[in-house]
Formats: C-alpha cells, sequence, structure tokens
C-alpha cells in the first residue's frame, strides 16, 4: 500500500521543511535591521505605506533611499559651491 505523502503547502500554512528552508535563504539573502518607534506609530506607518500599496518594509526602504538621495545631492552641492574661489 503506497502512504500518502503530505503535501508542503497547506491551506495558507508552510511546512516545517519550507520554514527552514526559508529561513536559511533569508540569512545568506538579507541583513536584518531593527526599528524601533513608539506604540501606534506603527499603525500610521502601515496606513500611510497602504495608501501607496506598498509593504511596511518597502516603504521604509524607500524613505531611506530618499533621504540618502536628499543628503547626497546637498553633500554635492556643498562641494560645488565651496569650489567656486575667485581665480587670482
Amino acid at each position: 500500500m503506497d502512504e500518502k505523502k503530505e503535501p508542503k503547502y497547506i491551506r495558507g500554512k508552510y511546512s516545517q521543511g519550507q520554514k527552514e528552508a526559508t529561513a536559511k535563504y533569508n540569512a545568506k539573502a538579507y541583513d536584518e535591521i531593527k526599528v524601533r518607534v513608539k506604540k501606534g506609530n506603527k499603525d500610521g506607518l502601515k496606513e500611510i505605506a497602504a495608501m501607496f500599496n506598498m509593504s511596511l518594509n518597502n516603504f521604509i526602504l524607500n524613505a531611506i533611499d530618499s533621504y540618502i538621495d536628499e543628503l547626497e545631492k546637498q553633500v554635492q552641492e556643498s562641494t560645488e559651491s565651496s569650489n567656486n574661489y575667485p581665480e587670482e
């Protein structure tokens, strides 16, 4: 008699093997940064992210990228203005 193998994916639940494989991949492929916000702020951030059809993670990553771009622009403008000395 053939034994039925349990499917790996059952009604939205991962098998233990899938959980372990995902954890192994994530540990190899990603760095994790924990962000702490005051109680209640997380829900507000999730709502804002949802307005832009983004996950909270993508929203935070885009905010960081935008901030870095702005800082780089400020540094470049500062460097350009300090290099404009009058020639003698």
